[in-house]
């Protein structure tokens, strides 16, 4: 990253029309080159298997029955289905900042709710990163009993 910022300070340095600005300028060209690394290093970040997204929706889906509809309705999609937030809110016939912020909300309500029946840990954006059943919950049998929350 810094040497991509580097080559464009010196492609650049010629639309400098200010030396006094030289940190402002500097801070605009290596913006971007920050922001692309960031996000190339977010698309490599591995999804949990499909298989364990099933195992942490059936833990939780008896969880997210006790949430307010429109944030079940946020989380289900997006969170334990397959859909961004762009499709889900199109889906729901929301704007997608109005679609994050509920999902932002209902996440906050899931993990206030107590996980006697399973350990999830979430990183920042709240995707799961670690899911551990207990083994005398239900969950843990075949079929996935209810018996969660």
């Amino acid at each position: 990253v810094a040497q991509e910022i580097a080559l464009r300070l010196d492609a650049s340095l010629d639309r400098l029309r200010d030396a006094d600005r030289l940190d402002a300028f500097a801070f605009q060209v290596a913006r971007n080159p920050i922001a692309d690394h960031w996000r190339a290093r977010e698309a490599r970040r591995e999804e949990p298997p499909s298989d364990e997204r099933r195992e942490v929706a059936h833990c939780l889906a008896p969880m997210l029955r006790q949430l307010a509809a429109p944030y079940r309705e946020a989380i289900e999609p997006t969170d334990l289905g397959d859909r961004t937030q762009a499709e889900a809110a199109e889906l729901l016939g929301l704007s997608v900042p109005g679609l994050t912020s509920r999902v932002q909300r209902g996440r906050e309500q899931v993990r206030e709710l107590p996980l006697a029946c399973c350990e999830v840990a979430q990183d920042p954006r709240g995707q799961v990163i670690r899911f551990e059943r207990h083994v005398a919950c239900g969950c843990a049998a075949s079929g996935h009993a209810s018996t969660c929350g």
